[in-house]
């Protein structure tokens, strides 16, 4: 186990470091695909993997973690998973063929997928009694990752001379700060004598439902994220606007994904937060469909999604006694909601084509909306009274 002889802002700073490496090899490709197809001369069905394969990746090598976990430990294996991630977007530099950039996309995806669990399980190790908290930092790094990185690139791209290979690369200089400032974790933790494995929940209903939450609320934010900016222009708001919406979309779900959780661990009440968000969720696509207002709608929907996924990040961590229980049970969590998000987004597409109305899509994810609101309700009151005596 680590002994904690560090102050706790090291453990916490180390954590919000990595934690903004964990989006960036994602949305940093977005604002330059259609560069990157034309210069590569790649069809859109195949550029469109190098932003699924890492989401891909996330469902499927979340797995993983507990076998390089036990061979390796957390601490060492987050470092290795660091490194991977910075050598994959620094290898950008010399993309020049599609095959090598979708090979960094898989690599890319392989060490956010092992990471996430094992952050989990370090959190419920290092602050059991701010659980909430830690995960809200741990959102906000991911947020500021990805707001910088879409928002950058073609400041950078342009920069570089329209060079999109170093304006992805250089990406990877995050990597190298959030590899420095884990080292002290590595240094710091000695291998677990008893080396106590702790199998995935696959009996467990309780861990099932956790799966089928964060599958869903993660395939509400893909979805809307893909369709939000289309969808400006039925609102009458140009192409250029669009990109404010997206903005606004991203700062609210950024700063919402510190504060909400942070609320449910003060007031212990972790349902009740995650009934309210989401029927902001509903609240803002109806708003939506409707036609009221799309920035009152990108507002609501923001809060929701904010408040939405670190409290599904929480729920296994409270729900388990150990490190080792909770990343397992957020690696199952991680690995099939993961695939099951994927998926969304798709139906959604097939959705769009065969009716032709972007508010049909919208209409899905409002039937999506009130199954994860059916679940959320599904939790006993009495299991989280007490999950919140425990992380008290």
């Amino acid at each position: 186990m680590i002994k904690m002889k560090l102050k706790p802002i090291f453990y916490v700073l180390a954590l919000f470091l990595v934690s903004i490496n964990l989006r960036i090899g994602i949305t940093s490709i977005s604002p330059v695909l259609e560069i990157i197809r034309h210069d590569l001369n790649m069809s859109n069905f195949v550029v469109s993997f190098l932003t699924s394969i890492p989401v891909l990746c996330m469902g499927i090598f979340a797995l993983f973690t507990g076998q390089l976990s036990n061979r390796w430990g957390s601490e060492k294996t987050i470092a290795a998973c660091i490194i991977l991630i910075g050598v994959a977007t620094g290898l950008r530099a010399v993309a020049t063929t599609s095959a090598t950039l979708l090979f960094t996309a898989l690599l890319v995806g392989i060490g956010i997928a092992i990471i996430g669990p094992l952050l989990s399980g370090f959190i419920k190790k290092m602050f059991p009694n701010k659980l909430g908290m830690m995960i809200g930092i741990y959102s906000v790094g991911m947020g500021l990752g990805a707001s910088l990185s879409s928002g950058l690139t073609i400041p950078l791209q342009k920069t570089f001379g329209g060079s999109w290979n170093k304006a992805l690369a250089i990406w990877g200089v995050l990597a190298i700060i959030a590899f420095i400032a884990w080292y002290p974790m590595i240094k710091k933790s000695v291998r677990n004598i008893e080396n106590k494995k702790s199998g995935l929940p696959y009996k467990n209903k309780k861990a099932w439902m956790f799966t089928l939450i964060f599958g869903l609320q993660s395939g509400l934010f893909y979805c809307i994220s893909t369709w939000l900016a289309p969808l400006a222009g039925k609102f009458g708001i140009s192409s250029t606007k669009a990109g404010t919406v997206i903005t606004l979309f991203t700062l609210v779900q950024m700063v919402c994904s510190f504060i909400i959780p942070t609320l449910a661990d003060r007031f212990k009440n972790q349902k009740l937060y995650l009934i309210g968000s989401t029927i902001f969720v509903i609240a803002g696509l109806l708003f939506i469909i409707f036609e009221i207002n799309l920035w009152i709608a990108v507002i609501f929907i923001g809060i929701a999604l904010g408040g939405l996924f670190p409290l599904a990040l929480v729920l296994p961590l409270n729900a388990t006694n150990t490190a080792e229980e909770a990343r397992a049970w957020t690696a199952l969590m991680q690995s099939v909601g993961y695939i099951i998000s994927g998926f969304i987004p798709i139906i959604a597409g097939l959705i769009l084509d065969a009716t032709g109305s972007i508010m049909n899509i919208f209409i899905l994810l409002v039937v999506l909306s009130f199954i994860l609101l059916c679940l959320i309700l599904g939790i006993p009151l009495k299991e989280t009274l007490k999950m919140s005596r425990k992380a008290s």
